[in-house]
Formats: C-alpha cells, sequence, structure tokens
C-alpha cells in the first residue's frame, strides 16, 4: 500500500495532502474531465456539439457535489449539472442502481433551463460501492416540437420532455426510451450520435476514475473531495471579504423582440457571505424566454466567480458561500408549465446587472456589456435528405480596465463561433458575407470590441423551402458602458423574401427563403465601452483607424478629426472646426 493509501486508511485526510500531492491528484481529476470533453468533440455528430462546443463535462463525487470539470466545458452547464445530478441520485438512490445504469433528464427545473440541453449522468462503483459520477450536458441538435419558439405558451409545444430516467439499464441500452427520442425529433441520427457521444466521454471518465483510485488505493473519494472542495470555498470566502460589507444594487432595461423588460439586482455582502436578490417581471405567457431558477442561478455564480476567484478551479466548495433568490413566477424563476426554451434572452442579461451593481466596488474586476450572440438555425430537406443545423456567431466583448473587448466574442456561453465551411457544408446555404463592422464598438476608455455581419442566401432554386431560426436579443434598449463609457452598436436583421424586406421587430423568429435571391443579413451587436471615450489615448485610436476597426466618421466620439495635412488632430484644434465656429459666430 502507498503512502497515500496508509494514510487514508488511518483517516488522515489532511495530513495526506501536502502541496504538491493535492496539485497533483486535483489537476489529474481536471485532465479526467478535460478527456472526456474532447471524446464529446472529436465524436458528436452535429454542429452545435462538435463544431460550436455547447456542452459540458464534469467529475462529481458521490452525492453529486462538484469535484472537477473541463476548463473548456460551457460555464452555465458546470453549475447545472450537480444539480442535475442530484435530481437523478434522488430520483434513483444509490442502493436501487446498479453497474451499467446511465441517467437522463432534460426537465428544464432540474437541469440547465430548456429541453434542448439534456444531462447524462454515469454512476461510477468501485467493488461493489458508488464512489463517484461523471456526467454530461449537451445542447442536441433538435428536441422536436415547434421550429417558431417564440409563439409557444408552455413547455408542451416546446419538444420532448425526458424526465428522471435511466438511459442504460445494467449496461445494456433502455431501448424504449431511445424510441421515443427518435420518433419526437427531425434528426434522429443526428441527436441520437450526439447522445452516444456523451455516453462515450461517460464511459471514459468513468475508466479513468478507477484507474486514478487504484493508482493512488483510495476506496472512496470522499477525504480527497472534502479537501479539495474545502480548499476552494475557503477562498472565495477570502475574496468575499475584501468586498466592502453593504448592498450593491443595479438594473438593466432590455428587450426580447421588442418586449421591455427591467431586472434589478441587489448584491449584499456579509462577512465572507454573499446574498444575490433579485428583482423580475412576472413571467410571460407567450415566446419561451422565461428563465427557470436553476438557469438564473447557474449564470449568477458563474458571473460572481470570474469576478472573485477566477483562477481557482471550480468545484462545489466555490459555490457554497452565495445565495441566489428571485421572486417565484418571474421570469428568473418561473414555474411550470412555462416556456422556457428561448430562456438566453432573459439569462443573458443577469451578468451585466451584476457587474454593474459591483462596479464601483471592484472597478478592475468587471467588464461593460457584451453584445450577446445570434443563432442562425437553418432547417429543410434537400436532394431528399433533412438538414438542420446552426450557424453561431458572436459579437462584441464589453471593454474593461485591462483593455478593449474582443471582437466577435460569444458571451457568457464559451461556444465558438461557427465555422463558416462547416455550416455550408452541411446546409444548402452559402454565407456570402462575414466581416467585422468598423465603429459597433462603443466608445470609450477601452472601447467595445466590434460586432459582426454575416450574409445568409438560399443556394439552389430547387422549390424547397429553407427555415431560419433568426432570434435576436435587445433590438431596440442600448446598454450603456461603464464609467461613462458608450453603448454598443445595437444588433439588426434583415431578411428579403421574392424582394420584399423585412426588418427589426417585423421579423418573428422565423424566415423562409424560397429562391437564390432570398436572403438574411444579420447585424451582430457590438461591446459597450469602459471608461470616457476622451480619455482613450491617441495611439491606440490611430491603431483602430489603420485596422478598419474605427473610421472616420466614428472619430467624433472620442474628440478627433483627420486634418489632410496634419493627420489625427483633437477636435477642438483642428481648423476646419475653428472655421465652423468662426461662421457661427
Amino acid at each position: 500500500m502507498n503512502e497515500i493509501g496508509q494514510n487514508l486508511k488511518r483517516g488522515g485526510a489532511d495530513e495526506l495532502f501536502d502541496p504538491v500531492s493535492l496539485e497533483v491528484m486535483w489537476s489529474r481529476l481536471i485532465n479526467i474531465t478535460e478527456e472526456c470533453w474532447l471524446t464529446v468533440r472529436r465524436t458528436a455528430f452535429s454542429l452545435i456539439v462538435g463544431e460550436v462546443q455547447d456542452f459540458g463535462c464534469e467529475l462529481l463525487d458521490a452525492a453529486g457535489n462538484s469535484l472537477a470539470h473541463s476548463p473548456r466545458s460551457m460555464p452555465v452547464f458546470n453549475l447545472a449539472l450537480p444539480k442535475a445530478a442530484k435530481a437523478l441520485l434522488e430520483a434513483f438512490p444509490p442502493e436501487t442502481l446498479q453497474e451499467g445504469d446511465i441517467l437522463i433528464t432534460n426537465d428544464p427545473w432540474l437541469c440547465a433551463g430548456h429541453l434542448f440541453d439534456i444531462a447524462l449522468v454515469t454512476p461510477v462503483f468501485r467493488r461493489g460501492e458508488l464512489v463517484g459520477v461523471v456526467g454530461s450536458i449537451a445542447h442536441c441538435s433538435d428536441i422536436g416540437g415547434t421550429r417558431d419558439s417564440l409563439a409557444v405558451r408552455e413547455i408542451y409545444e416546446e419538444g420532448l420532455q425526458i424526465p428522471p430516467l435511466k438511459f442504460y439499464k445494467g449496461g445494456q441500452p433502455n431501448n424504449d426510451l431511445m424510441q421515443i427520442i427518435r420518433q419526437n425529433v427531425r434528426k434522429p441520427d443526428m441527436v441520437m450520435g450526439d447522445l452516444q457521444a456523451q455516453y462515450s466521454a461517460n464511459s471514459v471518465g468513468a475508466q479513468r476514475l478507477l484507474n486514478f483510485m487504484n493508482e493512488y488505493e483510495l476506496h472512496d473519494l470522499t477525504p480527497l473531495a472534502r479537501v479539495i472542495q474545502r480548499r476552494a470555498e475557503e477562498a472565495m470566502r477570502d475574496a468575499i471579504r475584501t468586498v466592502p460589507d453593504g448592498t450593491y444594487s443595479h438594473s438593466i432595461k432590455f428587450d426580447s423582440v421588442g418586449t421591455p423588460f427591467t431586472i434589478a439586482v441587489h448584491i449584499t455582502v456579509r462577512g465572507d457571505e454573499l446574498f444575490v436578490d433579485w428583482e423580475a417581471p412576472p413571467q410571460v405567457e407567450r415566446g419561451g424566454i422565461n428563465s427557470t431558477l436553476n438557469y438564473t442561478s447557474s449564470h449568477t455564480v458563474y458571473t460572481l466567480k470570474c469576478i472573485l476567484t477566477p483562477d481557482i478551479p471550480s468545484n462545489a466548495g466555490c459555490y457554497a458561500p452565495i445565495h441566489v433568490t428571485a421572486p417565484e413566477g418571474s421570469i428568473l424563476h418561473c414555474t411550470y408549465p412555462a416556456g422556457v426554451n428561448v430562456r438566453t434572452n432573459t439569462g443573458w442579461f443577469t451578468a451585466p446587472a451584476i457587474f454593474g451593481a459591483l462596479a464601483k466596488a471592484l472597478p478592475d474586476r468587471v467588464q461593460a456589456f457584451t453584445g450577446l450572440p445570434i443563432i442562425v438555425g437553418a432547417y429543410g430537406q434537400h436532394e431528399g435528405e433533412t438538414f438542420n443545423d446552426y450557424l453561431f456567431q458572436g459579437g462584441g466583448q464589453g471593454g474593461s480596465a485591462h483593455g478593449d473587448g474582443k471582437n466577435g466574442l460569444l458571451y457568457p456561453t464559451s461556444a465558438g463561433n461557427t465555422s463558416v465551411e462547416m455550416f455550408e457544408a452541411r446546409t444548402p446555404l452559402i454565407v456570402d458575407e462575414k466581416r467585422y463592422l468598423p465603429d459597433s464598438g462603443g466608445a470609450g476608455r477601452y472601447r467595445g470590441g466590434l460586432g459582426q455581419r454575416i450574409r445568409v442566401r438560399k443556394l439552389f432554386d430547387d422549390g424547397e423551402p429553407v427555415l431560419l431560426s433568426l432570434i435576436s436579443y435587445n433590438m431596440i434598449h442600448p446598454i450603456p458602458g461603464l464609467f461613462t463609457g458608450q453603448a454598443g452598436r445595437l444588433p439588426k436583421i434583415k431578411v428579403t423574401q421574392a424582394g420584399r424586406q423585412l426588418e427589426g421587430t417585423d421579423i418573428k423568429g422565423i424566415a423562409e427563403l424560397k429562391h437564390t435571391e432570398d436572403y438574411a443579413v444579420v447585424d451582430l451587436p457590438g461591446g459597450s465601452g469602459y471608461g470616457s471615450s476622451l480619455e482613450r489615448s491617441k495611439s491606440l485610436i490611430e491603431s483602430d483607424l489603420k485596422s478598419g476597426y474605427l473610421t472616420e466618421d466614428g472619430l467624433a466620439t472620442y474628440g478627433y478629426a483627420v486634418d489632410k495635412n496634419q493627420g489625427l488632430m483633437r477636435r477642438d484644434m483642428h481648423p476646419r472646426k475653428q472655421k465652423e465656429e468662426t461662421d457661427m459666430n
């Protein structure tokens, strides 16, 4: 028996883990989840999982508490998965499980907030005892229901609901459930292929965990889990103590396809505990934009984790000192059977509210509003085959005390921009324009990142219509930057159908392209700025002009103009400006 195994047998968990041993073992657990993540990425069928990376993998203790997750996992899934695992273990207590059982659910109130996100949880047994759990959540390409998410009144219209069930029983597939899934989705091979990718990843993680335990002669993970989780909790509590006690509040006004909402956050710091209380309007009856408390809480805690302990690997300990509430029956804590399919239209606005609330207390740890991603879904028939894929594209990141926002970044997700070539290869569409939009980043001492323009056109006049889902965020109400930074440019969507143009809120989430002359133009929003635009350095402005991020028309916001003889000049020194003022007088 090695030294670690001997110490654990004596119960000396704290004495066992010297800093080097703890770092090695903790890193190895993270590496297990990273191997799971790579397995999903390499074996997934759909673009939304394999290319966009809208999934996450996590390792949990026997009680369903988080131990480690892949650094590349979707952040919201890192917090939703432990809740899903606990719900599944409650439905199927450990004493009723056997090796080879795999549990599944997509219940939005137990999992990640809408039916597309399916959790697969694999209990790991060693010598007949449950020692841990390996789990994954992935956004499947289709879950049935209507294509027009904004028209729904309740969740029954949004697709197939999977309560806590067994996906595999004792190592054998639950064929009845699999047939139900196949019968209810539009491209069953793709959906089932992604589920099998999750199954494979969980299997890899379970075997690697057992190998890890055998190597260190661990009869269970509890001692190691307690130390890892306690260290993370102590780091979070230490970080909270650096924030002065008090209540920090901020509100955000936004619109969801034309409907205005205001949410407010109140963050109370009390010693080493942090309490987040949301105010929000009542849940809506139509449109599927409601957020479950699971989803709201996950985004809230993720944002605070990034602010307070960005360098500490996440686990259950990080989240213990943070408490989140929202009014039951509101758009941030909706009740069943509310529609939730487009819950990002609400949940993605929690982060800028939190940043705004903590800006004065922690100015160097917050960022201005990030222009939210837009997802173009394409569905239809071509040459006798069904296609159903997504073009994810990001807006501009908000500026911060550390510099300009990134261009074309998907946030608050960790997803990637879909490869245009992959999208074109799998749909009868062509993306004949994709570029950054100059002047779209909000002005500031550090400007927001640029938004993008994409133009999608039907490639064949084959008589087969293509349905595009085009759901944007905040098309009317600009969200200001921080410390007088300016708002980024708002998103815009324009669709041309048989020469007729639809624009803005006239597009109700679904557009139909029938001919090669039909196309959709999507302008993604820019990020908001940080600090006064008049404080931006001349060298950064010159660099933006040279890169094409800023045009001469956009210089006025920064108090500059271009003189043909002297180049870039302050407007109050520009000869033309002086002449204009003289003429006015």
